[in-house]
């Protein structure tokens, strides 16, 4: 506890910002599961798995589970909307709709 004085007086953000910042950071996992992409916090566990925070189907649109942070939810739709992905290095096949 002793970083957060130092943190509000070099960074300006108080203990509340601190946390929320703390808590809202995601390490995001991008899978294929059969149906378009789950994307899911590995720093967060839901019955002993990773929790699932949205989904991008074939027609690229997202779905979201659970709350994720404007950064997160920036790079999920970047990837919706401009990434393209394939089965496996030895199945070609789109994951996604084929950006046009």
């Amino acid at each position: 506890m002793k970083i957060l004085p130092i943190l509000e007086k070099f960074s300006g953000i108080g203990v509340k910002q601190y946390r929320r910042n703390k808590i809202m950071k995601e390490d995001l996992m991008f899978c294929h599961l059969g149906n378009g992409v789950s994307v899911c916090d590995r720093l967060r566990k839901e019955h002993g798995d990773y929790m699932n925070v949205a989904h991008i189907s074939y027609e690229r649109n997202v779905t979201y589970c659970n709350p994720v942070s404007e950064e997160s939810r920036k790079r999920i739709e970047h990837l919706a909307k401009y990434d393209n992905m394939t089965r496996s290095t030895t199945q070609s096949q789109p994951v996604l709709k084929p950006i046009k």
